[in-house]
């Protein structure tokens, strides 16, 4: 009598609109937070033995250490992985007729995912984001103990940031800063940051502040003997996230309220004694309010072209 093989129960996870701009590993494309959240859950769940796929709206289902390239799709688009696609793709992977798998994802992939097993778990179905956050957490929590933390320098792990080598110089470049996370404790290596800065000191702490924001979290420090002044060599063989894009678009918004706060202070100076204390305009004075309204929308207008430009969407 032959025995049954053993499938390993399957966590899915989903992909992330926010992903690297070069080919990388899916466990290291995505760089959403909600992925992340899901992601953390998903090791936690499949620590004693399980696998972990990602469901990706253009590739399906892939393991994650598939190499990956950037793309843009989402599952309602037109091409999106289809339901043949993945029940094949479990096939091949041999989990199709797995029986424990949960789903840590929204609708579109609960739906999709149980074309493949119409029987899956789906415990975030129904809830807004913030409550799957919660829920997220509790399924971590009901893991059990965590993996061993990956090793880091015992004495930088207990030192305060600020002891940095002090180095500004005031010319802007590169630095390379790795943040260990809260992954460490499930064995995540740490997270390759570049960005330009004047010194060592205030490279670390933007990567660390922007770090803490993105992923919600405190839980997080530099490692110092992965950190170093300038990029990564050309061919390195691993991934880092290119801050520096994303800071210049940040300082350009800056400068456009700026400009903008001008515009205000210039119609305000226009319009005095055009408009009373209530805000409104005072009788007779509507064609000049007109005007002046008139005049500084146009020379504004630039200035809501360019922010639109570089508010971050599509």
């Amino acid at each position: 009598m032959s025995s049954q093989p053993f499938i390993p129960p399957v966590v899915v996870i989903p992909c992330s609109g926010k992903k690297l701009t070069v080919p990388a590993p899916a466990g290291e494309l995505y760089l959403g937070s909600y992925h992340r959240a899901c992601r953390a859950t998903a090791d936690a769940l499949a620590a004693d033995g399980g696998l972990v796929l990602v469901l990706s709206s253009l590739h399906g289902l892939v393991t994650l250490d598939e190499i990956l390239h950037p793309y843009e799709m989402r599952f309602r688009d037109p091409g999106a992985v289809s339901g043949d696609i993945l029940r094949a793709q479990a096939r091949e992977l041999g989990v199709d007729q797995a029986q424990d798998v949960t789903v840590l994802a929204g609708a579109d992939y609960v739906t999709a995912a149980r074309a493949v097993w119409p029987d899956a778990s789906a415990p975030l179905a129904g809830l807004g984001i913030g409550k799957q956050r919660q829920r997220l957490a509790q399924l971590r929590t009901a893991a059990g103990t965590p993996r061993p933390a990956h090793p880091v320098e015992e004495a930088f792990a207990a030192a305060p940031m600020y002891e940095a080598r002090y180095d500004y110089r005031q010319t802007s470049r590169p630095y390379t800063v790795s943040v260990a996370g809260p992954g460490r404790h499930n064995g995540e290596r740490p997270t390759r940051f570049v960005i330009e800065e004047c010194g060592t000191e205030l490279a670390w702490a933007k990567v660390l502040a922007w770090y803490m924001v993105e992923h919600e979290t405190v839980d997080a420090y530099v490692v110092a003997g992965e950190s170093f002044e300038g990029a990564p060599a050309e061919g390195a063989r691993y991934y880092w996230h290119d801050l520096r894009g994303e800071y210049a678009r940040q300082e350009a918004l800056d400068d456009l309220a700026d400009q903008a706060a001008e515009a205000v202070a210039t119609l305000e100076g226009e319009t005095e004694g055009l408009v009373g204390e209530d805000g409104t305009v005072l009788p007779g004075q509507e064609e000049a309010y007109e005007t002046a309204l008139g005049d500084i929308a146009f020379s504004a207008w630039p200035l809501v072209v360019a922010m639109a430009a570089n508010d971050g969407r599509d």
